[in-house]
């Protein structure tokens, strides 16, 4: 891709968040109290650069708004239990996630030291 296809890109992707966040912003406040906890849970649990996360966002925000133009109180709508339903949403997304990152890292880490430790002993 080049440097100004990817300026253009770019550019699209936040002209697409501007809207999506022009749709959280219209929605009753209890709806938006929920959706910036959920955006917040997301973000902090996402692996990798947590660009796959913004598609997800997108999600809830089309799954919030069904239970905005049905009426629904947001916690008949998402369940009492925020945290919960962040955590089911995160998982059913598919999404990477922190600790697979920091296992896999440790894993990484761990074989690294294990095998200079080995090669220093066949050395003796």
């Amino acid at each position: 891709m080049s440097l100004f296809q990817r300026f253009t890109k770019m550019r699209a992707d936040k002209r697409e968040w501007r809207a999506q966040m022009k749709r959280v912003h219209a929605m009753p406040k209890d709806y938006q109290v929920v959706y910036k906890e959920v955006e917040k849970y997301l973000f902090t649990f996402a692996g990798g650069s947590g660009l796959d996360t913004i598609a997800g966002l997108y999600q809830l925000i089309d799954f919030l708004q069904d239970g905005v133009d049905n009426h629904i109180p947001v916690l008949d709508y998402v369940g009492t239990n925020v945290g919960e339903f962040a955590e089911n949403f995160r998982q059913s997304l598919q999404t990477k996630f922190w600790a697979e990152d920091w296992k896999n890292d440790m894993q990484k880490r761990v074989h690294a030291k294990l095998n200079k430790a080995s090669h220093s002993h066949q050395r003796k």
